[in-house]
């Protein structure tokens, strides 16, 4: 084998070696495959569940989290949602839409993970995609609160003119929704 190749070989199987910084458990093609829809996660008498949604564009937000008690302290990407537009559209568009964004390019209407009750966690924010012929970003934006056992927290990403806002509402009787304080 000649030189260049033989720098060439090495180079790739280092460069394939190198990982990210980044602390990623948010589903990919490779690992989970084909999904219709992300994984849900149930209350119990220990913990407490959080829901990641956007609302307003059809931006992707990126969702991460950090755990009180996690000694690696930085943050887990969690995955991506993406506003499908139900309650806008057509029932059948927005169906269309969860279902071309989950399969492949694993944006989903919403994530769920389960949170250890009495020990605070901080879930950020991160939007960046095409808005009117240029990329619009917006945050990252965190909130930080203490889950109580057995409720339903909702983390809400919601683009506001050319902003963004995060707010925390207990959820736990979907009827209502209790501004949390972060």
């Amino acid at each position: 084998m000649n030189k260049p190749a033989l720098v060439t070989l090495t180079l790739a199987i280092a460069l394939a070696g190198c990982h990210s910084n980044v602390r990623d458990s948010s589903p990919s093609l490779l690992k989970d495959g084909v999904q219709l829809h992300q994984s849900t996660v149930a209350v119990d008498a220990q913990h407490a569940k959080v829901v990641m949604k956007a609302t307003g564009s059809t931006i992707p937000v990126e969702f991460s989290i950090r755990r009180a008690d996690d000694p690696d302290r930085r943050m887990e990407l969690l995955g991506t949602v993406v506003d499908s537009g139900r309650g806008q559209v057509f029932g059948w568009i927005a169906k269309l839409n969860e279902v071309g964004n989950s399969a492949v390019a694993k944006r989903f209407p919403q994530l769920e993970t389960q949170a250890d009750a009495d020990k605070a966690i901080e879930v950020s924010g991160y939007a960046s995609g095409p808005r009117t012929g240029v990329v619009h970003t917006c945050g990252p934006v965190s909130n930080s609160f203490t889950p109580e056992r057995g409720k339903t927290y909702l983390v809400e990403f919601e683009f506001v003119g050319d902003g963004c806002e995060q707010r925390v509402y207990d959820v736990t009787l979907p009827e209502q929704r209790i501004p949390v304080k972060s």
